[in-house]
């Protein structure tokens, strides 16, 4: 009879223990990029970037996409994409919230292309711009939110990111 009733208490706990696991999961907080954005220039020193606007279809949807492939078609709730005119410019700064847990690692991806496409010596990257993607530039994540940095300050930038969604 015991053993019953420890079964049966035991399958209590088992279920009460998956019920739990069933819910409806955290709603992400909520951030304005644009206003994000705003303060990190105005906090951290860039040099010369502009907007890349996707609505722009002759200036900023070719650098979005000469720079950020594939992302100027991605559907996306917000888009904060601030590059250099000139090549060699000390700072970069994009962030993006996506739609869905996939399309947040797709923007993950293109980030770290970017990262890696500024890390290699070749046709336009100037060694010191190689030197400074190496050291500066940081993707950090959060839900559906990313951000690429490239900037000295990027730890603290990223700092100020996650600081965000507490």
């Amino acid at each position: 009879m015991k053993r019953i009733i420890s079964l049966c208490a035991a399958a209590v706990l088992c279920l009460s223990l998956l019920s739990a696991c069933g819910g409806k999961p955290a709603e992400e907080k909520k951030v304005d990029l644009a206003a994000f954005a705003q303060e990190v220039m105005a906090n951290h020193e860039f040099s010369a970037l502009e907007k890349a606007d996707p609505a722009d279809q002759e200036v900023g949807a070719i650098m979005l996409e000469n720079n950020y492939p594939g992302l100027k078609n991605m559907d996306l709730e917000q888009a904060e994409i601030y590059l250099a005119m000139i090549s060699f410019s000390g700072g970069e700064l994009a962030l993006a919230q996506a739609k869905s847990a996939e399309d947040a690692a797709k923007v993950k991806g293109i980030f770290e292309s970017r990262i890696e496409a500024k890390t290699t010596e070749g046709p336009g990257n100037y060694p010191e711009e190689v030197e400074l993607w190496l050291h500066s530039a940081k993707v950090a994540e959060h839900g559906t939110y990313v951000m690429l940095v490239n900037h000295p300050d990027s730890e603290a930038i990223v700092s100020e990111f996650e600081a965000l969604f507490k």
